[in-house]
């Protein structure tokens, strides 16, 4: 049985689809392609390389591609990249729009100006509190969308309970409650003198009050 998913994407690109037979007798048909993604692991991700973002390894891998169009396979005369274009012109032509990949999802915004996607949480704009929204998902970011109008765009957490949060997106609470967030600490300036006029009316110490009680006249 296909997936829903798969039946979509080889529905878009024209992909007529057949498999293997199972068991011993169909074990020698996909062997080319699982030794090649086996090369490319053992040569490329071994050891595991370290990086700072998805970009960034999706940038690496794609250089590794481009390497791996001048290597010859065992002792063919011609090159990954000769061999490819000699097929190119048998290939049907790929569609002008792009096949969304992402998964969707819509959950609501929280309170706090968040969205959960799984397990994490990415802030949107605070006017899209209590709203559902348009969530899609892709292997390195994820797009929010209000209708049809991307509101927020997010790399992708992976540690479960991670929270990325956009300082922008709360600029707008400034608008409408000027005082929605704490002031600033006060700058360090010399403390007024006692009794001074400014330390009567800037926080200063101000004179005791007198205790003693008037005296009325000719008592």
């Amino acid at each position: 049985m296909e997936a829903d998913r798969w039946i979509a994407f080889r529905s878009y690109f024209g992909i007529e689809s057949f498999y293997c037979r199972p068991g011993i007798e169909g074990a020698h048909e996909k062997g080319g392609v699982e030794g090649m993604i086996g090369y490319f692991r053992r040569n490329h991700f071994v050891p595991v390389p370290e990086v700072s973002s998805l970009a960034e390894l999706n940038e690496m891998v794609e250089q590794w591609d481009r390497q791996d169009d001048a290597r010859r396979i065992g002792s063919r005369p011609k090159t990954v990249a000769e061999y490819y274009a000699l097929e190119q012109p048998l290939l049907m032509p790929l569609p002008d729009e792009p096949f969304e990949t992402g998964r969707l999802f819509t959950p609501r915004v929280d309170r706090y100006g968040q969205v959960p996607v799984r397990t994490t949480r990415h802030s949107v704009p605070v006017r899209l509190i209590g709203k559902r929204v348009r969530v899609v998902l892709h292997a390195p970011h994820l797009v929010v969308y209000d209708q049809n109008v991307e509101v927020a765009r997010h790399e992708r957490l992976i540690a479960k309970g991670a929270v990325r949060l956009d300082s922008d997106h709360y600029l707008e609470v400034l608008v409408r409650k000027p005082g929605a967030f704490p002031a600033p600490p006060p700058l360090n300036r010399p403390a007024p003198q006692a009794g001074s006029p400014r330390s009567m009316t800037s926080g200063g110490t101000r004179p005791a009050r007198s205790t003693a009680s008037a005296t009325a006249p000719g008592s």
